[in-house]
């Protein structure tokens, strides 16, 4: 962390006047995920989404209960984070945002996608592929035999030792007068400056990087930085946008575009900084923000 100061199967069943499906199942993350070899415990390495149309064959499905199977053992395992065949890689399963253990519950409905999150346990992570058969099967009202989820035998984890590094570095304004806005959204000083991306390792399907401002994005205002510590300056801050002007998009990773898997390398990405009004009347003083910048690798 650097810190920049500024296939469906279906079987009828006579159980109730309902002809309900059989299991469905699913195979997720089916592709080669390239991550470094040591994270925290607990970081994200993947996602995978399914859909309610996918788990029910509905917009909405009515979640039962589900089963977790550490490292797709076939017998069931508390959860909600469970092993998988790959040293170092967790798996868990979250509807409506939450995890849970193995069992079943009251009712209780979901319209938007089941999340499926590869971990990282802690351990030194190793080069593998899954295997096991089902991973977790989500019961629903619509389909009682429930939803099977794979780790796809297809899907392989490649461990990289290395990591990219984000120097830290301090960008300074020129100053601005008051006279030199024109209203609430104009800008002043603009100073260009660059985003590095030093000493990547090749072999990542995609490298990312995520800024994100201290003290939280503010609301209905793009790219600008709460004021820091110190700030003495009423009705402006600071606005980060890229070398073009547009404004930066805060918490959403993007993608390091002229990274090369085969070779690695640094990488310089511009962007300017520059003094907005937020305020009918500006008052003359300090102003100052930081936001921190993530990386994160595929």
């Amino acid at each position: 962390m650097a810190v920049v100061k500024l296939a469906v199967a279906g079987i009828a069943m006579a159980a109730s006047p309902v002809a309900w499906a059989a299991f469905i199942t699913v195979h997720a993350f089916g592709q080669d995920i390239s991550v470094p070899q040591h994270l925290p415990s607990g970081s994200v390495i993947s996602r995978y989404y399914i859909t309610p149309m996918q788990a029910c064959g509905k917009a909405t499905c009515t979640f039962r209960g589900i089963n977790n199977y550490p490292a797709g053992s076939g017998s069931t395992g508390t959860g909600p984070i469970i092993s998988t065949t790959v040293t170092g890689v967790s798996a868990q399963l979250l509807i409506n945002g939450k995890g849970y253990k193995t069992g079943n519950y009251l009712s209780e409905q979901f319209s938007s996608s089941i999340e499926v999150q590869l971990l990282s346990s802690g351990q030194s992570i190793q080069s593998g592929s899954f295997g096991g058969t089902w991973y977790f099967t989500v019961f629903t009202a619509e389909v009682p035999d429930g939803a099977r989820i794979y780790l796809s035998p297809n899907g392989k984890v490649t461990a990289i030792v290395g990591t990219c590094s984000a120097p830290n570095q301090t960008v300074t304004l020129p100053s601005a007068r008051p006279s030199q806005f024109s209203g609430i959204g104009s800008t002043a000083g603009a100073k260009s400056f660059q985003l590095r991306v030093d000493n990547c390792p090749r072999g990542y399907n995609r490298i990312g990087y995520l800024l994100n401002p201290v003290g939280g994005a503010i609301v209905g205002s793009p790219g600008v930085l709460p004021l820091g510590a110190g700030s003495s300056a009423k009705g402006v801050r600071i606005r980060v946008a890229d070398d073009k002007g547009v404004a930066a998009t805060f918490d959403t990773s993007i993608r390091v575009d002229a990274y090369d898997k085969a070779t690695g390398g640094s990488y310089a990405i511009p962007m300017q900084a520059s003094y907005i009004q937020t305020t009918a009347a500006i008052t003359p003083g300090t102003v100052s923000g930081a936001m921190t910048v993530l990386l994160d690798y595929q």
